[in-house]
């Protein structure tokens, strides 16, 4: 049988499978950095279930862990893809052929700036970060952030605590609009929180980024 008809049956297979065992989830498929989840960019609904490494559907995911296995039919969506449903909000990372598709669970919502440089040589203005020194990266993406260690060491002073530090995880675009993020990028979450990247890799599944907190 042809690879692209096998890949068919199995896609068709856990869509089938998904009609017994999942709920509705609303697809939405990123067009530009901005607000990916909007009604512009929704174009499915359909129904998804997910379970994690155990796909004997007696385990859950492990703590820690916002990786699951998605059951659906996967001839309808693509890499990058968000799916907001009554679990909350994934992204899929991966359609491996012939495998359920990986997605990742996501718990921030995130916008990601770069700050500019010194617009001249020699001496210039105030040189922080300011709102109008910034190019906007990313703006307003679900993503998953997990505690990644303790951070620098704790402060000499009583009650001054270390900065946390955290592993990003986000959905990349495709083709000519895929954006780029590097180390000293600032991140911002829907608290208020802000972090600074300190390591960006881009992977197969997207990019995973360690960060650091960059206010306390």
């Amino acid at each position: 049988m042809e690879s692209y008809r096998l890949q068919d049956a199995v896609s068709r297979g856990l869509g089938r499978a998904a009609l017994r065992l999942g709920e509705s989830y609303d697809a939405y498929r990123p067009a530009d950095p901005f607000a990916p989840i909007t009604p512009r960019s929704f174009f499915l609904r359909l129904d998804v279930a997910f379970h994690g490494e155990d796909q004997t559907w007696n385990r859950s995911a492990r703590y820690g862990v916002p990786v699951w296995f998605g059951v659906y039919d996967s001839a309808y969506t693509q890499v990058g893809d968000y799916l907001v449903g009554p679990l909350g909000t994934f992204f899929i990372a991966a359609q491996p052929p012939l495998l359920p598709p990986v997605c990742v669970q996501t718990n921030r919502v995130l916008s990601v700036v770069r700050p500019s440089g010194a617009p001249s040589a020699g001496l210039n203005p105030y040189g922080g970060v300011t709102a109008g020194s910034e190019t906007v990266l990313l703006r307003d993406w679900p993503a998953s952030v997990l505690a990644g260690g303790a951070g620098r060491g704790v402060g000499e002073l009583p009650g001054e605590t270390a900065a946390g530090r955290w592993v990003v995880l986000l959905p990349a675009l495709r083709g000519d609009r895929n954006v780029v993020l590097r180390p000293h990028d600032i991140l911002t979450d829907e608290t208020g929180a802000i972090s600074t990247i300190t390591e960006a890799e881009y992977t197969a599944l997207g990019w995973r980024l360690n960060v650091t907190q960059a206010q306390v």
